[in-house]
């Protein structure tokens, strides 16, 4: 025990020395300013590859957004995923509209999406707002389609899926 209690004291004095003459308070400040800059960093590298999803505003962008992220939790979208992403998208857009425009905003807004969770949660509201009750569940039903794209839904699609609906049918 006085061993322990002597390394203690030992332990405490070299501190107290490092932190009075050996510049310690400066070197424990740059330490503290880099992990809270590191931490703004991320923050804002999170609002940046947001922006795109913010800056939506028509609920089929949103959709078609939704539609491309539960076809990338099965992994990269195959050709077969963004056919079916597509039909599904023209059942609910206009005829005159340029899908293939709306398709690369779609597809950009997916890419840059920092995480699915990310995405729902800043979608979520525009979708709520917009859509009524059955344009929600058709909405589903789209998002089983694609998931249902090689072989059935995964279970990370269906997580997925499932969080949607959470998240369109909670009230405020």
């Amino acid at each position: 025990m006085p061993i322990l209690i002597a390394l203690a004291g030992a332990f405490l004095t070299g501190l107290i020395y490092w932190v009075r003459y050996g510049n310690g308070l400066e070197h424990l400040d740059h330490a503290l300013r880099d992990w809270r800059a590191g931490r703004r960093r991320r923050a804002s590298e999170l609002q940046i590859r947001a922006a795109p999803l913010r800056s939506l505003r028509h609920p089929a962008d949103a959709a078609g957004v939704l539609l491309m992220l539960v076809a990338r939790q099965r992994g990269l979208p195959t050709p077969e995923q963004e056919s079916e992403v597509l039909t599904q998208m023209r059942d609910v857009t206009e005829p005159g509209d340029d899908l293939a425009t709306r398709m690369a905003v779609i597809r950009h807004a997916a890419e840059q999406a920092p995480e699915a969770d990310a995405a729902v949660r800043v979608l979520a509201p525009l979708l709520r707002d917009r859509l009524t009750g059955a344009e929600r569940n058709d909405l589903s039903r789209m998002l089983g389609a694609v998931a249902a794209v090689h072989q059935g839904p995964t279970e990370a699609q269906e997580r997925f899926i499932e969080q949607v609906q959470r998240a369109l049918h909670e009230d405020r």
